[in-house]
């Protein structure tokens, strides 16, 4: 069996979305996704899925980096998934549903990936004003309540 030569254009991506994931959490389906689909020419489907594995490996190191240094509320981490997991659950099932060569499926999955990219980078840009502007409702729903 032959070894296999790694393509440093691959490896250069990995490493540097990895390094994004670990300092910030955030990067991995924003930046691998686009990268495998646009610079590399992979299926969109295909790059979903490549990337859903990749973002699996790094941010369970990363959890459990930030794990052992007491940096993850868990409480929060069990509210998101409580959501997180349905939802890529049902989403799974539309696509084996419709079938990944489906006529709609790749422009469907390169829309909604483009459209969470923009609406992430005006979240982003427009931070401090999102935050102004719902503060108010977290005010009110904290009033009186004990954290939890």
């Amino acid at each position: 069996m032959g070894l296999a030569l790694i393509d440093p254009l691959y490896a250069a991506s990995g490493f540097a979305v990895g390094a994004l994931v670990g300092f910030t959490g955030v990067g991995g389906g924003s930046l691998m996704t686009p990268l495998l689909v646009l610079l590399f020419g992979v299926h969109p489907a295909t790059a979903v899925g490549t990337d859903l594995l990749y973002a699996g490996v790094t941010k369970i190191t990363g959890s459990a980096v930030h794990g052992l240094n007491g940096a993850i509320d868990w409480r929060v981490a069990r509210r998101l998934a409580s959501g997180s997991i349905p939802g890529a659950a049902a989403t799974l099932l539309t696509l084996s549903h419709l079938g990944l060569d489906a006529k709609g499926t790749s422009a469907a999955i390169t829309t909604t990936l483009g459209i969470a990219l923009i609406l992430t980078a005006v979240a982003l840009v427009f931070r401090r004003r999102i935050l102004a502007a719902v503060a108010p409702f977290f005010d009110r729903r904290n009033d009186g309540k004990s954290p939890g």
